[in-house]
């Protein structure tokens, strides 16, 4: 019998984001806080978009875009190994490894910091969440609406000790500057704990200007779906669809075409990317096997979107407006 994942609503979010155990993660886990930040932008350029993480992953050795991570866990989560990455496409161009660079990680129960060249952090108070980068890059983002799909969520499963966890808001607004420039836009936010070895997958997440969300998720081992998740927000009403499916059509940068239904409707749209950035990852399994992954993350826009009832009647209500987001494509295998 297959496990099944485990959500709620999280009630302490102040508390829960920064919830790290006072001992090692288990051998090969991997623990990541993630944030997409999509910046308004001039129609002149493609949307503005920077993504930023903190992680750690006990394995000795991993190498990430020629850079080598070693990762040793100490019981005291004040202070452990730990890598920062950051890119940044500033409407003309992708700034590849913004920062790539294992560090020191350091941990309290409301901030994170890194000693890497370009110092980051991120901290919480009370309803914002606070990211810094450098002198150059402030990013405050504040928890917004009522309705439960908008709130701080929790979910996870685990089966004969190998699972994942996962603690994220999917929208919220966003203020800031960027080397001194007032910005506005939407953030995305989770913290990821994966206890298990990372396969392919499929990931989306899209905002519109209305306040609309489409996100979905579609991991696969051999080519085959094992867990699908499409949901599509406008701004009311939540639509879920567990029957989905991803379709990569290859071009000069590859566009996606998904689809899904549930017992009432049914949804499709294509996800156009404007750009792209990667990370390679790879390690040898006792030092011999070789493993890699190679995790594509691609800032896109959202078209030909259409959702219907059984009998082909249109529900899609007017006013989405403009659409921004990021599309993932993971191959390979980290073990």
């Amino acid at each position: 019998m297959k496990p099944k994942p485990k959500s709620s609503e999280v009630q302490d979010f102040e508390k829960e984001i920064f919830n790290v155990l006072n001992k090692p993660l288990r051998k090969g886990a991997w623990l990541w806080w993630f944030w997409l930040f999509y910046i308004k932008t001039p129609k002149s350029k493609k949307p503005r978009q920077l993504m930023i993480l903190w992680s750690s992953k006990n394995n000795p050795i991993v190498e990430c875009n020629g850079v080598t991570v070693t990762c040793r866990q100490p019981t005291d989560k004040s202070k452990f190994d730990g890598t920062v990455a950051a890119w940044y496409f500033d409407g003309k161009k992708m700034n590849h490894n913004l920062i790539i660079e294992q560090c020191n990680l350091k941990v309290s129960d409301t901030k994170i910091t890194s000693d890497t060249k370009i110092p980051t952090s991120y901290q919480v108070n009370k309803t914002n969440s606070v990211v810094k980068i450098g002198n150059d890059f402030k990013f405050i983002a504040t928890r917004e609406g009522d309705h439960k799909f908008l709130k701080p969520t929790a979910s996870s499963i685990e089966c004969l000790g190998k699972g994942y966890s996962i603690l994220k808001v999917i929208r919220m607004n966003l203020t800031g500057t960027i080397k001194n420039e007032k910005i506005t836009g939407t953030a995305y936010l989770q913290k990821v704990y994966v206890n298990s070895p990372t396969v392919p997958w499929y990931w989306g997440s899209f905002h519109f200007d209305n306040g609309g969300v489409i996100l979905y998720f579609n991991p696969r081992i051999a080519g085959k779906a094992i867990k699908k998740q499409l949901y599509f927000f406008d701004s009311k009403k939540l639509y879920k669809f567990k029957k989905m499916s991803v379709k990569r059509i290859e071009g000069k940068l590859p566009v996606f075409e998904v689809s899904g239904e549930n017992d009432n409707e049914k949804i499709s749209f294509r996800v156009n990317p404007y750009s792209h950035s990667s990370w390679t990852f790879k390690r040898k399994v006792l030092g011999l096997l070789p493993t890699n992954m190679i995790y594509n993350e691609y800032p896109s826009t959202i078209s030909d979107l259409f959702l219907t009832d059984k009998t082909g009647k249109n529900l899609l209500i007017k006013g989405l407006g403009n659409s921004v987001g990021n599309a993932e494509h993971a191959t390979g295998m980290l073990l």
